[in-house]
């Protein structure tokens, strides 16, 4: 725990020396971290869209999908993590797939510690103040994919150009992994549909 507490405050300052760490003590790092802070990733969407000044806000409450806004923060972590690591390990990279999403899940602690500042923050905004309000939740995204990108470069020792590379094409596979979830849950739900009728009928002929 202590460990892991250190690791998320030095990730803030020195991130390239904190997946350096990650690297080099690979088998003695507990992987637990990486579920833990998925979860309060979830958490801390759950308080914006529910804490955020009504007028700043980018959801409905009372439309809200709690599992659909969960999905927006979990599926990208969760792909970046698969796309990017089948990439590097086609391209000559050196890590193993758990310190990779621990890097990655290291990088998403800029938004346990922003999002709910920026939730309570916003209590005290108007309307014509969410350009600072939006520039800075911008500022926090840019902050964690530059992490992602550092973390991938960093660990395996690529360059710059082939960091380039790797990520064009992770985010490539990334929208094949999405489309092809896509469509085998559109095959699914015909299959279901397909299968009800066939019941139905069979109920009305020998029913």
């Amino acid at each position: 725990m202590k460990e892991a507490l250190r690791l998320s405050v030095m990730v803030l300052f020195h991130p390239i020396a904190t997946f350096e760490y990650i690297k080099r003590h690979r088998e003695e790092i507990g992987y637990w971290v990486i579920p833990v802070i998925i979860f309060l990733a979830l958490i801390m969407q759950i308080i914006s869209i529910y804490g955020t000044h009504y007028p700043l806000a980018s959801v409905d409450v009372k439309n809200a999908n709690i599992l659909f806004e969960s999905a927006k923060v979990f599926l990208p972590v969760v792909t970046w993590g698969v796309a990017s690591y089948a990439m590097t390990t086609i391209l000559d990279g050196e890590t193993k797939f758990l310190e990779s999403m621990l890097a990655i899940s290291y990088s998403m602690i800029p938004f346990l510690i922003i999002v709910p500042l920026l939730t309570l923050f916003s209590r005290i905004l108007e309307i014509g103040q969410s350009s600072l309000y939006y520039g800075i939740y911008g500022a926090m995204l840019f902050w964690i994919v530059a992490m992602f990108l550092m973390a991938m470069k960093e660990m395996n020792h690529f360059t710059l150009g082939k960091t380039a590379v790797v990520t064009m094409l992770s985010l490539f596979t990334m929208m094949l992994i999405w489309a092809s979830a896509a469509l085998l849950f559109s095959l699914s739900m015909q299959f279901i549909t397909f299968v009800k009728e066939v019941i139905m009928e069979a109920r009305y002929l020998f029913g």
